[in-house]
């Protein structure tokens, strides 16, 4: 992955980007029902859930219960901050330079002033966190999300918000500048970070994956709706966050 040059890697999220536009599936891009491979998504569903419910829920329980708030908040930031540079890029590739400009002073705000980003003084500064990622890159330039996918371990998605999260590791500049012991420390930052996430969310995904009538469905619809409020520059719905996205 470090090999992997930007040039080349730019290419290939424009050849991608034209070949998921060519061939989206949705007659309805913008319904709630269209899921075409349902089956196997309930399937994959089930199979997660049975992960969730046997040892990523109770590890994250285990892992808020114990770990001070603090130091989640710290590790929380620290994940945040090594994310910037990425996104840097992407804002760079959305043709939104302003957003890129505050995304870049972030990171050295927070990587000079916060211990490498433990902290965010950022944030108290005025220079607030605004998430983006290759998903939202392809969306602003035309590429329709495709069908609903459900990935084993990595829960809920889209076509193209899959595709984006395999592009999202290419093009990252922090993997092709930090030594592999830094990459594996980030890593285990952000798995940390997901537990984190997962035992914030206990109650309200207890709710929908476990009390719903039918908790795939509701899965599916309330990460669509989060997804596309996130993208139009709506509320970004924390709950119907991807819990499982690295």
């Amino acid at each position: 992955m470090s090999q992997l040059r930007l040039p080349r890697a730019i290419a290939l999220v424009v050849a991608l980007a034209m070949a998921l536009s060519a061939c989206a599936r949705s007659p309805d891009p913008a319904s709630l029902t269209f899921d075409p491979y349902e089956p196997q998504n309930r399937q994959v569903h089930a199979f997660n859930l049975e992960v969730d419910r046997r040892a990523w829920g109770p590890t994250a329980r285990a892992y808020g219960r114990t770990v001070p708030e603090p130091v989640r908040t710290g590790l929380s930031n620290l994940r945040a901050n090594w994310r910037l540079p990425h996104q840097t890029v992407q804002y760079g590739l959305q043709g939104r330079p302003a957003l890129a400009g505050r995304s870049a002073l972030r990171f050295i705000v927070n990587t000079t002033f916060g211990v490498g980003g433990v902290f965010d003084p950022a944030t108290a500064g005025g220079v607030e966190l605004r998430y983006t990622n290759i998903d939202e890159t392809l969306h602003v330039w035309g590429v329709r999300e495709g069908a609903y996918v459900v990935a084993p371990f990595g829960g809920p998605g889209t076509e193209r918000d899959w595709t984006g999260w395999v592009l999202d590791l290419a093009l990252d500049p922090v993997n092709l500048v930090l030594p592999t012991a830094g990459l594996q420390a980030l890593f285990g930052v952000g798995t940390l970070d997901l537990a984190n996430e997962r035992y914030i969310l206990d109650p309200a995904l207890e709710t929908i994956l476990y009390e719903s009538a039918d908790g795939y469905t509701a899965l599916r619809i309330s990460y669509l709706q989060a997804m596309r409020a996130r993208l139009q520059d709506g509320t970004d719905l924390d709950l119907l966050e991807d819990i499982y996205d690295f």
